[in-house]
């Protein structure tokens, strides 16, 4: 059975921009997938996701460290991005605590977004069944994977606009949830 991917997304207040780049990057994909969206402070949405992806600014916040616990103690996949900033010394320590995850420093918000739409495709490429990827659409993905290493300027938004709070990218066709019915529909 086809399930939509979950996405957990663990970032301090400071990260917000970039926390709702990655939420609009997944609408970029060439596949059709639902996603499920949770962030930050909803740790009893961790152990239920499919993929963590943990964001590093200057400064670690409560609950990330907890959030993290969880995903490696449930043993979700994680994927770790920082900044260059200059660190607090708490987020020094967080970085240098966790050096088991494969951390990847982004140099600004284009490269993050290249770098974690990368991540996600392996992923689903990894698990195509489960997610309902296609043959078309896993060719398709891989060809768009590869296009990523040529940086295309990206939109930048300065401050976060809506899409941070989490939400529900659902998959037409694909997707039906019972109750709901699209905004417009009577």
């Amino acid at each position: 059975m086809v399930t939509r991917v979950r996405l957990f997304i663990s970032a301090g207040p400071g990260e917000e921009s970039a926390r709702e780049l990655l939420g609009r990057a997944l609408a970029e994909l060439p596949v059709n997938i639902g996603w499920v969206i949770k962030r930050t402070p909803d740790v009893d949405s961790v152990p239920e996701c499919h993929i963590f992806a943990l964001l590093l600014g200057a400064d670690i916040w409560a609950p990330v460290g907890l959030e993290l616990w969880w995903a490696r103690r449930t043993e979700k996949p994680i994927v770790a991005y920082h900044s260059p900033a200059n660190r607090t010394p708490a987020g020094q320590v967080f970085l240098q605590e966790n050096t088991w995850l494969d951390w990847k420093e982004y140099a600004d918000l284009p490269a993050l977004r290249r770098t974690f739409l990368k991540d996600v495709s392996r992923f689903l490429l990894a698990h195509p069944d489960r997610y309902g990827v296609t043959l078309v659409e896993a060719e398709t993905l891989r060809g768009f994977a590869a296009g990523l290493d040529q940086p295309p300027p990206a939109p930048v938004l300065a401050q976060a606009t809506g899409a941070a709070g989490g939400g529900v990218i659902l998959a037409p066709g694909k997707d039906v949830t019972p109750g709901a019915r699209l905004v417009g529909d009577r």
